[in-house]
């Protein structure tokens, strides 16, 4: 048995599967998010640590196991801790969306060039960079900078907390804009412009390593009598790719929660002009000797949230009247057919390809006869709009994306998806798994033990897919007319708003 650890922005949930990818439990348990004025996002990461340790618990002890053989740790991206010598967080975690340390970011860029950078460390600046958070926490709290003897990411901590050593991955140190792609390693220079030391980050080791064993007193509140091996895993968004079976650059996922993720495997460390204008990362996969890149739309599920929080008070009532989930009911009952109506996501600003911090949402086409089954359907196509652009962005700095696996909970609305598959062209499938990034990283674990011969044999026993949308020719021509509508509305926002 293994088990997949998925520490996320708002939760944190643990899977437990079979060798052959079957789910035998879960559990899961919220946490919260802590924002403020100036882009605060901050987390009590020992709040987080105890939550994880309790769902842990409760799915191993839930299927009665006196054996698990792995653990593998599939984390948020970016976050930032610091630490005592004991591991124990001295303040609050730096979100990677806690936009404070965007001054930190510019002094990189001003030092050694953003283009430089990005050629250097695969990251363009940007206050979601960990080590840009490290900067900002010298100046923020020099008394705890001065304290923390490390600064480490979700991987580190929690792995610490299990029982492993302070081991960072190759996915999460080169997410830091501190890892140098051509060394394979830290960048000192880089380093010595935070203030930080080697000493003060985490060991990196491939994904899938062994990095220490279960402490006793887990295994024991879990129920476990045998030795329980600690994997090293990956960045949460690598790891969804490996559980949703995206192994080429052919193939994508899109992982719709909080926000919305499009992301695909790179054969080799690409920053060419392409990737840079639209804010594509890149950096290590947990697959051995490949590269990751992902567009971001920064309001995804949330966006559906705030939809019905704000307009859906009855269709909450009637979906409850129901025994309806109210995402299963607002499906049911939007309108049917494409609409000339588009909802700008830029709520919390624009993701790529325009990473404009500055960007607010917008609706556009309104008339009385708008009610919420025409915003929803719009909302879900707008969406997906982003996802579109994103995808000729991609086709512009040479990644060729064929087919696309959907994971998280906009997967489990067959109407998103068809919308998906005629937006975007291209036949989008559903894994029979959709705990993506807890599956892939179980399949680290396994790997780390040597339950197969490498990774893509592991995806191959574990991952499989139960449906496939295919795009319909007429609807799909449809929206290709609609997109080149939507492709215009954030730059004459952008101007209107650079007048006002």
């Amino acid at each position: 048995m293994l088990v997949g650890l998925d520490i996320g922005t708002t939760g944190a949930k643990a899977v437990v599967f079979d060798d052959c990818g079957t789910v035998l439990s879960t559990a899961f348990e919220e946490y919260a998010v802590v924002s403020g004025p100036s882009g605060k996002a901050e987390q009590d990461a020992e709040g987080v640590w105890r939550r994880a340790r309790a769902v842990l618990v409760r799915s191993v002890a839930s299927c009665g196991l006196k054996s698990v053989k792995a653990i593998g740790i599939s984390v948020q991206g970016d976050a930032v801790i610091p630490i005592d010598r004991a591991g124990n967080a001295l303040a609050p975690a730096l979100l990677g969306m806690d936009y404070r340390s965007a001054n930190a970011a510019k002094s990189f860029a001003n030092t050694f060039g953003e283009r430089k950078l990005f050629n250097r460390t695969g990251m363009r600046p940007h206050a979601l960079n960990s080590i840009t958070k490290i900067l900002y926490y010298k100046e923020l709290n020099p008394q705890i900078f001065e304290k923390a003897v490390a600064f480490v990411t979700y991987a580190e901590f929690i792995a610490m907390k299990l029982g492993g050593q302070r081991i960072i991955d190759m996915s999460m140190a080169s997410r830091t804009m501190a890892y140098n792609l051509e060394k394979s390693d830290w960048d000192d220079e880089l380093l010595a412009f935070a203030g930080i030391t080697r000493g003060m980050l985490g060991e990196i080791r491939p994904s899938g390593t062994v990095i220490g064993r279960l402490s006793s007193d887990i295994a024991r509140d879990a129920g476990l009598t045998g030795t329980t091996m600690i994997s090293s895993g990956g960045h949460d968004q690598c790891c969804a790719a490996l559980g949703a079976g995206a192994l080429s650059s052919s193939q994508a996922v899109v992982s719709t929660g909080t926000a919305e993720v499009f992301s695909t495997c790179l054969d080799r460390a690409t920053t060419n002009d392409g990737m840079y204008r639209s804010f594509f990362p890149c950096y290590r996969h947990v697959l051995p000797d490949r590269y990751f890149t992902f567009s971001l739309n920064h309001t995804g599920g949330i966006l559906l949230r705030w939809f019905k929080d704000t307009f859906c008070q009855k269709e909450v009532e009637e979906a409850q009247r129901r025994g309806m989930d109210i995402y299963r009911y607002l499906d049911q009952t939007m309108s049917r057919n494409p609409q000339k109506l588009f909802v700008i996501p830029h709520f919390n600003g624009s993701g790529t390809p325009w990473c404009d911090m500055n960007a607010t949402g917008a609706i556009v086409g309104l008339t009385l006869s708008t009610g919420i089954p025409e915003l929803y359907r719009a909302l879900l196509e707008s969406q997906t709009y982003e996802l579109a652009l994103n995808l000729e962005a991609f086709q512009a700095s040479g990644i060729d994306i064929q087919t696309i696996s959907a994971v998280g909970g906009g997967s489990k609305s067959s109407d998103w998806l068809q919308i998906k598959a005629n937006v975007l062209n291209r036949p989008v499938r559903v894994p029979v798994c959709p705990e993506s990034a807890a599956l892939g990283a179980a399949i680290l674990a396994g790997c780390a033990i040597g339950l197969w011969s490498d990774v893509r044999e592991g995806a191959n026993r574990m991952v499989g897919f139960k449906k496939e949308y295919e795009p319909n020719a007429e609807m799909a021509t449809m929206y290709a007319g609609l997109l080149e509508q939507y492709r215009n509305i954030y730059p004459a926002l952008k101007r209107l708003r650079e007048e006002l």
